[in-house]
């Protein structure tokens, strides 16, 4: 039987969302500039030193915790695969478990990417959200191959297949307004068609 959330964790989580819910209408309606810690707090109802209980930062509100911990997520995903199964598989198979299955979920993510086109100074942040996935796919593609993850081009190769794959989705989704995430798949599976056979050095 799942194990329902106490009445003070329902609160931490209705708290945090109330937090992030805020966050992103204030963000669409003043700007991310414009906007401070303080009108987040305010909004929401709740002192500024609670802000800082749940977020770091506006920025860490902006990307939410799916962004900013994507890279241990998938490496976690990544390590519980067979270790017999091809790489290309296995990343497959990873990132099917990140999927978000929540239509408000995937709203906010498109919110979030919407809101990212307002701030051209998080992009920054943005990238290293995409290089810290990139280097998570290379050094597990490397430890199954045998080969560097640094040195040698097919880690390289299927990490940027990858976090192309992910890039590619998610603009057609921003530009269609469609949330259909399997996109993603069928993007992954496009870039990686010639990537079963296993590069060696």
């Amino acid at each position: 039987m799942p194990l329902t959330p106490d009445r003070r964790e329902r609160k931490k989580q209705e708290t945090r969302a109330a937090l992030e819910a805020a966050a992103l209408r204030l963000f669409a309606e003043k700007g991310y500039d414009h906007t401070t810690v303080e009108d987040i707090a305010d909004a929401a109802d709740v002192a500024v030193r609670t802000f800082f209980r749940y977020f770091s930062s506006k920025q860490h509100i902006l990307f939410g915790d799916v962004a900013h911990n994507i890279g241990a997520r998938v490496a976690a995903a990544l390590a519980a695969r067979p270790e017999d199964e091809h790489p290309v598989d296995a990343i497959r198979a990873a990132l099917n478990t990140l999927r978000l299955e929540d239509p408000d979920e995937r709203q906010q993510i498109l919110d979030r990417m919407r809101l990212l086109e307002q701030a051209p100074e998080l992009q920054g942040t943005y990238l290293m959200v995409f290089h810290s996935l990139h280097e998570t796919i290379a050094d597990f593609v490397a430890a199954r191959t045998g080969q560097s993850a640094k040195c040698d081009l097919y880690p390289q190769l299927l990490a940027g297949a990858t976090t192309a794959a992910i890039k590619a989705s998610l603009a057609v989704v921003m530009a269609t307004g469609d949330a259909a995430f399997q996109l993603e798949q069928v993007a992954f599976n496009a870039v990686t068609a010639g990537l079963r056979e296993v590069i060696r050095p």
